[in-house]
This record gives structure tokens, C-alpha cells and sequence, in this order.
């Protein structure tokens, strides 16, 4: 299961004539949350890193080349695919995987097509119930 409890802190500054306080508090920060399909992939590493250096909560999915920097996930897989939303609930996916051969996709056919859309429908249904 992935361990997605991440807390921040907000900076408060207090003016009083003569005098400037700066608070430091602690704060649950889940609103930049995105999770990247596709992160060892040439564009989904661009991405998952480009949200990272963003300072966004940023999990990447792979699933041939995964470990140990991505979480493997197969996207044929409806119940981990559900499952790796459920754990990270993020507030962004973007999705990055797919099979990009142009060989490939027309060799195999099936697979590319299971790849390319079935899993894009299944991170879109296991996403809907996410809040807005």
C-alpha cells in the first residue's frame, strides 16, 4: 500500500507596528496530488518530473521498469488500478501510458488496443469518484 500522508507547513506573517512575526504552522496539504501512468516512460518521466520540481505531491506508475522509483501497476489490472487510486487519491492523473510502436499497434492489435483505450476508461471510471 502506498503511504500517501503528507503534511506541509503555512507561513503566517504578523505586522505590528515596529515589529514582524513570522509563524510557521503545520498543515495537511492534499490538494497537489497527481499521480503520473507511464512515469518510466520518455514523456511520462518529463511530466513526473516537471510536477515534482513544482513542489506538487507527485506518484509515478510504470510497470516493466517501476521498481523501485515507480509504483508497479499494471493499468490491464481494473482491481490495482482502483486500488493505487483509492490509496493515493490524487487530485490530478495524468495519463501517460501507452503503446506508442507504431509496429506494435498494429501487430498486436488486442493488446495495443487494451493499452490505449480500455485502460484509459478504467483510470477515468476509478477516478469519478474523486472530489472535485
Amino acid at each position: 500500500r502506498l503511504d500517501m500522508n503528507r503534511s506541509e507547513k503555512e507561513m503566517k506573517i504578523f505586522f505590528i507596528p515596529g515589529h514582524v512575526e513570522i509563524v510557521e504552522e503545520p498543515i495537511d496539504a492534499p490538494f497537489r496530488r497527481v499521480l503520473v501512468t507511464g512515469a518510466t516512460g520518455l514523456l511520462g518521466r518529463a511530466v513526473y518530473k516537471e510536477f515534482r520540481n513544482h513542489d506538487w505531491y507527485t506518484v509515478g506508475s510504470g510497470f516493466s521498469r517501476a521498481r523501485p522509483r515507480f509504483e508497479k501497476c499494471d493499468l490491464l489490472d481494473a482491481s490495482a488500478v482502483k486500488q493505487m487510486i483509492q490509496d493515493f487519491q490524487p487530485n490530478v492523473i495524468v495519463h501517460c501510458a501507452a503503446e506508442r510502436r507504431p509496429d506494435v499497434v498494429q501487430n498486436q492489435t488486442e493488446s495495443a488496443t487494451n493499452l490505449n483505450v480500455a485502460a484509459s476508461g478504467t483510470i477515468a471510471k476509478e477516478s469519478g469518484w474523486l472530489p472535485v
